[in-house]
């Protein structure tokens, strides 16, 4: 599918009846049609009146979502309001560990409800809440309930800066009235003591249509036409992977019922040390073109099978580069079409022209008096490519704000979870372009030197990792994850390196305790253009990482578990990371259990029985005590 319906939006429509159902590009992502622009009801950071969620609002709790309601005594500032990011206007920085929810006032006017089409409520939150309109409940935000008590908890944690949008129930003159109205929300962090970050902002628009924006069962599409532009498929280039010099064949199969009138080929070359993403303004002009032909020429397989080709010539394929291209089709009525579609998070086809990593020279440590320490080692490109290699393309700036190293623009090293920097990653051949990363880990984030990363990649745009052994894993990821591979300092341990973590899942899994799979990678960093530095700490070279997989819904899946609810225990909480699809919303269930646990210091023996899988609870305690694995003796860091 070229298109998806982006939740919590639109679905995905066939264009028209006719056309063919099994062809990708005739659905849309279905949308209302525009009669006018829309119009701002209230606008992004903006001033509210506010309450902490120390108690409950009012007593009864309903009372503060009236238009009424005088909240004259609430304090009042702008929008982003929270803790835990740079961005925001209001901080809340007495949240953590005291309250999990944030009560939030703001009128709007409105002339006449009935010449309202659409209402569409935008939020940038984390993580979780409930809107009401004149005390009318209108939108549910990863909430466990629509009216919840102020100690709750949001659903999964997010790791989101964009802006989400929500369509409001129609018709909107059924909760408006002429004159005042009253926005309220009431925004809930994942956990009150676990969580880095919490924060929202909103924005409430009319969006005249002719139709409500949800798709319309019965009735024409919103996304009807009576001819689009051609169809396209079959996108491809070999080599996979090209080395410098080599010329590259990109395909696509392009057809239309009234013919193909051309299909053009554009091309952007990225250079190593001047890397630039699709939020640049030099990402949308900085494209060349390149007639792609059907007639049996210019690398044409066979002339009239549909099959359109181009040849990017050796000459622009320089070690370390990346390509991206689009594809543009006309048809014979003048309509065009471009791929990657309109909706793609990822706008562009890409590949990497990559000759070989070459050998790498240090010593344990350069500078020691100790001759043995300081004496040059060179590993040679067979060793250094025994397992896989992996290549993040990003800017330099941005490399060192993310690991907070030197040469940093950030007073502090980001501890949230946001993934501010923008990179492409390529591993196998495969380019994931414009991927969004960070440093990984909690209050030890920054604290060794070489830390920890954690990725996240596009929707429909999910990673294909393989084990040590060069399988693949039977899901793709969205999240990856780094280990540093590194000794803690003043531990005192036996020298983990990331053996801690490799042998410890890997004995937790043969003992049938479901735990992160593990494999090591290569890593380079291409921000510069020069390969290797005057150093051996200089250059794409960063070392040897332990890969970890995210416990998530896709690990439930890797793992045949079922969909059930996946709790990250920190300070003996529950921070949900997957919501089973028939699973307790409230975290009852997590609740419980601990009840029996936590609360009460001497559970019986049949309490144990009944709740706990305790031939697996043995395993599980027997590798515990085994590798000396002492990091959870303060509820934290396990999984429910």
């Amino acid at each position: 599918w070229p298109i998806v319906g982006d939740p919590p939006g639109y679905s995905v429509e066939l264009v028209n009846p006719a056309f063919d159902g099994d062809l990708g590009g005739n659905w849309r992502p279905s949308e209302p049609d525009s009669v006018s622009t829309p119009s701002t009801l209230i606008p992004a950071s903006g001033y509210w009146r506010y309450k902490k969620g120390l108690t409950e609002a009012t007593d009864p709790r309903p009372l503060w979502r009236e238009l009424s309601y005088d909240d004259s005594s609430w304090d009042y500032d702008r929008l982003p309001i929270g803790y835990g990011e740079d961005f925001l206007n209001t901080r809340l920085d007495d949240m953590r560990y005291t309250y999990t929810c944030v009560f939030l006032r703001k009128t709007f006017h409105v002339d006449n409800p009935a010449t309202v089409g659409a209402l569409v409520l935008e939020a940038m939150y984390d993580d979780g809440f409930n809107a009401w309109i004149n005390g009318t409940h209108v939108q549910n935000a990863n909430m466990p309930g629509n009216d919840v008590a102020y100690t709750s908890v949001s659903g999964p944690a997010r790791e989101d800066l964009t802006w989400n949008q929500f369509n409001l129930p129609w018709p909107p003159s059924d909760y408006l009235v002429a004159g005042e109205n009253v926005l309220t929300v009431q925004l809930h962090n994942v956990s009150r003591d676990n969580s880095s970050d919490c924060f929202i902002d909103v924005r409430l628009t009319d969006n005249p249509s002719t139709s409500g924006a949800s798709p319309t069962p019965g009735k024409r599409n919103t996304t009807f036409a009576a001819n689009i532009g051609p169809q396209m498929r079959q996108v491809n280039h070999t080599p996979k992977q090209p080395v410098a010099g080599q010329d590259v064949k990109i395909t696509v199969k392009a057809t239309d019922p009234e013919g193909v009138q051309s299909v053009v080929l554009w091309y952007q070359r990225v250079l190593p040390g001047s890397y630039f993403h699709k939020d640049d303004a030099q990402y949308e002009t900085n494209w060349t073109s390149l007639p792609m032909v059907d007639n049996g020429t210019g690398g044409d397989a066979q002339a009239g099978d549909d099959v359109y080709t181009a040849v990017i010539l050796g000459a622009l394929h320089t070690h370390r580069l990346l390509m991206r291209y689009r594809i543009t089709a006309t048809d014979n009525t003048g309509l065009s079409v471009r791929a990657p579609y309109e909706h793609d998070p990822q706008p562009n086809f890409a590949y990497f022209v990559y000759s070989g990593v070459p050998a790498w020279t240090g010593a344990i440590h350069p500078s020691s008096w100790d001759s043995a320490l300081r004496q040059p080692v060179t590993y040679s490109p067979q060793v250094l490519t025994r397992v896989p290699v992996y290549h993040l393309l990003s800017k330099r700036q941005d490399v060192a704000d993310a690991q907070f190293h030197p040469g940093t623009t950030r007073g502090s090293g980001y501890g949230g979870d946001l993934y501010l920097w923008t990179g492409t990653l390529v591993y196998d051949g495969d380019v994931y372009d414009h991927i969004r990363y960070r440093a990984r880990g909690g209050v030890w984030r920054y604290a060794m030197g070489k830390n920890m990363w954690k990725f996240d990649f596009n929707r429909g745009h999910y990673f294909q990792a393989r084990d040590d052994f060069g399988r693949k894993y039977g899901t793709t990821w969205d999240k990856l994850n780094f280990s540093a591979c590194i000794q803690q300092a003043d531990f005192m341990h036996r020298g983990e390196q990331g053996m801690f973590e490799a042998a410890g899942f890997k004995l937790f899994n043969l003992m049938g305790v479901e735990s992160p799979k593990t494999h090591w990678v290569h890593f380079r960093v291409i921000d510069d253009a020069a390969e290797t530095g005057a150093t051996q700490y200089e250059g794409d070279f960063w070392g040897l990482y332990l890969v970890i997989e995210q416990m998530d819904g896709r690990f439930l899946d890797e793992h045949k578990l079922p969909d059930g609810n996946l709790y990250k225990i920190e300070g003996h909480n529950g921070e949900k990371n997957n919501q089973g699809s028939t699973a307790a919303a409230d975290n009852s269930d997590f609740n419980t259990l601990k009840s029996g646990y936590y609360y009460d210091p001497n559970p019986t023996q049949d309490w144990w029985r009944q709740n706990v899988d305790v031939n697996r609870y043995y395993g599980y305690r027997c590798v515990v005590e085994g590798i000396h694995h002492g990091d959870i003796g303060y509820g934290k860091n396990y999984f429910f």
